[in-house]
């Protein structure tokens, strides 16, 4: 499940800039420049958290720009600094907030963009650098590691997470992600990842900031997107298609899209599952699949890629 409305492509931009500075923070005074629908959506997501304020603001005065600190003032309860004509100079509190970027939002955003597999709680490469997020499917049968990582550019971002990825000889061959950009093509690292950047790893949707999974796959196969081949299961969101080798199936019934549903998954992880916790997790009172799907004109077809051996069953398309 996604763990925030799909951002806008401007939006997602923006947070990229962010992961590319040594603190992932932004002022308030910038998110006020910023266009109203940009602001609330990154507002509302919740991947910025408000964490502290800025200690000094820049003032235009006769003699020109200066650096001014701010003092706390217990009288206001608030930050202020004092000028000469003035008196006590109160900024808007919005103004001098600053807001980070909550990095587990954007490691669980990624996550979800991609339907990892194996994702619990990222695995901390390089501190506030580089993560093991997961596993990635890059084919129906195929499995590698999906790494990310920002500040590529920065060497010593560069020398620690290569000494993390000596260690892990386990986890090589894999897809990195990253916020960087023009490092890729010299950046050599262990563990024989594919290095991608995330800015090009997008869908065409100039509206909308989504990564493609395909794009990606082809690009770690050495395949043109174009030249994947659609997976042989596919299940659609609703739960309502089903796609096997070509053939199309219906299943209106709430019970027979939950067991679909629930083979499907099965079958993306590689496991068997008991044929009665299969009908009993779908509401079924039925003691047998063909029973659960009696009235199905799809069952026939279905049937063709079941396994049902020992009280366990499973897709074989």
């Amino acid at each position: 499940m996604r763990p925030q409305p799909a951002l806008a492509r401007n939006a997602g931009e923006l947070l990229l800039a962010l992961l590319e500075q040594r603190q992932p923070a932004i002022a308030g005074s910038v998110l006020a420049d910023l266009d109203p629908d940009i602001r609330l959506q990154l507002r509302g997501s919740g991947c910025l958290q408000r964490t502290s304020v800025r200690q000094s603001i820049q003032v235009v005065d006769e003699a020109g720009a200066a650096t001014v600190d701010l003092q706390w003032l217990d009288a206001h309860q608030r930050y202020g600094l004092f000028d000469a004509a003035d008196g006590w100079v109160i900024p808007d509190p919005e103004e001098i907030a600053l807001y980070r970027l909550d990095i587990t939002w954007w490691l669980a955003w990624l996550t979800a963009e991609l339907d990892l597999i194996n994702a619990g709680r990222p695995i901390e490469l390089v501190a506030d650098h580089a993560w093991d997020l997961g596993d990635f499917r890059v084919s129906c049968k195929r499995l590698v590691p999906l790494l990310f990582a920002r500040r590529l550019r920065a060497p010593d971002v560069r020398a620690q997470l290569a000494t993390a990825l000596a260690r892990r000889a386990g986890r090589s061959g894999g897809v990195m992600l990253t916020s960087s950009r023009r490092v890729i093509e010299t950046l050599k690292l262990p563990g024989t990842h594919c290095l991608m950047p995330v800015a090009e790893s997008l869908t065409a949707d100039a509206a909308r900031f989504r990564l493609d999974a395909a794009l990606i796959q082809g690009l770690y196969l050495g395949q043109p997107p174009d030249a994947i081949p659609m997976p042989v299961l596919d299940l659609a969101p609703d739960g309502m298609t089903l796609t096997i080798h070509g053939d199309v199936l219906h299943f209106r019934g709430a019970i027979q899209r939950a067991i679909v549903k629930q083979l499907v998954e099965a079958h993306r992880t590689g496991k068997r599952l008991r044929t009665g916790a299969v009908l009993a997790k779908a509401g079924s009172s039925a003691d047998s699949l063909v029973k659960a799907f009696s009235g199905s004109p799809h069952w026939r077809t279905l049937s063709r890629h079941l396994r049902q051996e020992q009280g366990c069953c499973w897709f074989e398309p």
